[in-house]
C-alpha cells in the first residue's frame, strides 16, 4: 500500500485539462495520479485496466479442414459474450 502511494503521480487541473492526452498516455493500465489544486488533493484518476479476451484459433481449425460451420460455432461465444457487455 505505502508503495502505491510514494510512486503515484501528481497532476494539477491545468494539466487535466490543457494535457489530458498526455497524461493518460503515459499511465499504464491501473495507475493513479493524484489530481491537486492549489496544493490541495481533489480527486485520482486510474487508467483503466484492458479486459483480455481469448479468441479461438481460427487458423488452427481452418487446417483441419472444417467448413463455415465450424467458424459459426467458434464465434457464436464471443458474439453471445459481447453483446451482455454492452
Amino acid at each position: 500500500m505505502l508503495n502505491v502511494l510514494f510512486n503515484m503521480k501528481k497532476a494539477t487541473v491545468r494539466d487535466i485539462v490543457h494535457g489530458f492526452a498526455k497524461l493518460n498516455q503515459s499511465l499504464q493500465p491501473g495507475e493513479t495520479v493524484e489530481i491537486t489544486a492549489h496544493g490541495k488533493v481533489i480527486g485520482h484518476y486510474t487508467k483503466a485496466t484492458r479486459r483480455r479476451i481469448k479468441l479461438p484459433d481460427f487458423y488452427k481449425a481452418c487446417q483441419f479442414g472444417y467448413g463455415p460451420t465450424v467458424g459459426y460455432r467458434l464465434a457464436k461465444p464471443i458474439l453471445a459474450e459481447d453483446e451482455t457487455i454492452s
